[in-house]
């Protein structure tokens, strides 16, 4: 086992595994995909397998651990990356369920350790989850775009996977997946998009999005009442700020809308993603400040 490792549970082979990651950081915008697998946790009973030393992977003056009180006692929380181990009723196959912060030190030492991992578990095919900001309207639902290694995971998550031609900075779920799959192994990323003018907290819509196609891809059937109401929470913060923001916060969002509809048949989607009925959450932030700005230059300052 790799040194970087901390096993809190017996290590032995699973049963035909997958795991599902996510990092918060450069690609998982306000950790929705983070959240995702934080609830796929709870709602599976994951049990607690490994975790990884964070003193080799960062630079504590750029993430900071933080103190927190527990029973009037404070506490150091130092950046965690965790993996449980469940076994969801109605699956075939256990699960490696991995959250954790993209590191700012020793990549390819870390993706080593990941891959060791794999290999004490028996597993071969990864998910990883992220979140990106992206000019879709809160009041859709919210796409979810599939990159993967091999066309069985089109069939299983119902989504095509349309050739990357990007080329540029990448994050550590880029590198993991092109670790892994230079062993010879099957991986996919669901990439959930979500409003780019919403950055308050993760978007439960996201999570809820790509629960729904981890169930598909499954035949799971996992119980998100939690995370449900989280949603209607969210929606009703930013709502309440669309309210207090006036018309031309409105018109902005009739703007997306619009385009968003025009694109529609174009745009990736789960088929039974959650239609947000209520706006999701947060602040309407750059974008929306430039739009109001650019209007208030046409304006009388009367």
């Amino acid at each position: 086992m790799h040194e970087a490792l901390r096993p809190l549970s017996e290590v032995k082979p699973l049963r035909d595994p997958w795991l599902i990651a996510a990092f918060s950081g450069f690609t998982d915008q306000a950790g929705a995909a983070n959240l995702a697998v934080k609830a796929l946790v709870q709602a599976w009973d994951g049990t607690p397998f490994m975790d990884m030393d964070p003193e080799r992977f960062y630079d504590f003056t750029v993430q900071r651990p933080r103190v927190r009180l527990e029973r009037g006692e404070r506490v150091l929380d130092w950046p965690e990356n965790r993996v449980w181990i469940a076994r969801p009723e109605g699956a075939t196959r256990d699960i490696l369920l991995m959250t954790g912060v993209e590191p700012h030190l020793r990549w390819r030492t870390f993706t080593t350790a990941i891959e060791e991992m794999l290999r004490d578990t028996g597993c071969t095919t990864s998910v990883t989850l992220g979140a990106q900001g992206s000019p879709v309207p809160h009041t859709r639902p919210l796409p979810v775009n599939l990159s993967a290694s091999h066309p069985d995971f089109e069939t299983a998550f119902g989504l095509k996977a349309p050739q990357s031609r990007y080329q540029g900075q990448t994050g550590i779920v880029g590198v993991l997946n092109l670790h892994l799959r230079a062993q010879g192994w099957k991986n996919a990323s669901l990439w959930g998009m979500s409003p780019h003018y919403i950055n308050t907290g993760p978007n439960p819509h996201v999570a809820l999005a790509q629960i729904a196609l981890i169930d598909r891809a499954l035949g799971t059937s996992t119980d998100l009442t939690d995370l449900r109401e989280q949603a209607e929470r969210f929606d009703e913060q930013v709502a309440e700020v669309l309210r207090e923001s006036g018309g031309e916060a409105q018109q902005y969002v009739r703007q997306l809308e619009e385009q968003y509809d025009n694109q529609r048949p174009s745009l990736p989607s789960p088929a039974d993603a959650p239609v947000a009925e209520l706006p999701p959450t947060g602040d309407i932030l750059d974008d929306l400040e430039r739009f109001l700005r650019d209007q208030r230059k046409g304006q009388d300052p009367q």
